[in-house]
């Protein structure tokens, strides 16, 4: 009898709770206490320190973005770049030194953490890969050259608009 009466309690405990942390749990996501993006709580703050951020933003490619820009950024990347090492052949943020950095270097493939792309202009992106970043990221204005590193951007670029053409 014990049995039974322990058993419909757990049941009817069972019952009220997960719904109760649903609820409670889409309440905090709608407040955006609970982030739904990547672990880095940080993933809209502009990498480029404030005193440099007009001039950053202001940055333009001289460098057309085409597929061969485009081909050519992912050269780079997975290749004299290095940045495959960080953010992984594909640019997920899973390279074999990913581990070793917080915030994990980012995801440029992250359906859920895509605002980025549109928070960031291409000369941020421009700036953080000439200038590195306090996160981690060297700075590669003198490995590679103006040419190179837009390219870098046009392809990093590409990888957003593949992820939404594939998430729809």
């Amino acid at each position: 009898m014990i049995v039974k009466i322990w058993k419909g309690s757990a049941l009817a405990t069972t019952l009220v709770a997960i719904p109760l942390f649903i609820i409670v749990f889409l309440t905090l996501l709608c407040l955006d206490a609970i982030p739904a993006y990547s672990a880095d709580g940080h993933v809209l703050d502009s990498r480029v320190p404030a005193d440099k951020l007009a001039e950053a933003k202001a940055l333009k490619s001289a460098v057309p973005r085409s597929e061969k820009t485009i081909l050519a950024g992912k050269a780079i990347f997975t290749g004299k770049g290095v940045c495959a090492n960080c953010h992984g052949p594909e640019g997920k943020g899973d390279g074999p030194l990913a581990a070793s950095f917080n915030p994990r270097p980012r995801d440029f493939t992250d359906a859920d953490d895509l605002g980025w792309h549109k928070a960031r202009t291409d000369g941020e992106i421009f700036w953080a890969i000439s200038k590195g970043t306090e996160y981690g990221m060297i700075p590669y204005e003198d490995m590679l050259n103006e040419e190179d590193r837009w390219a870098l951007v046009a392809y990093i670029r590409s990888l957003e608009k593949s992820v939404v053409a594939n998430h729809k």
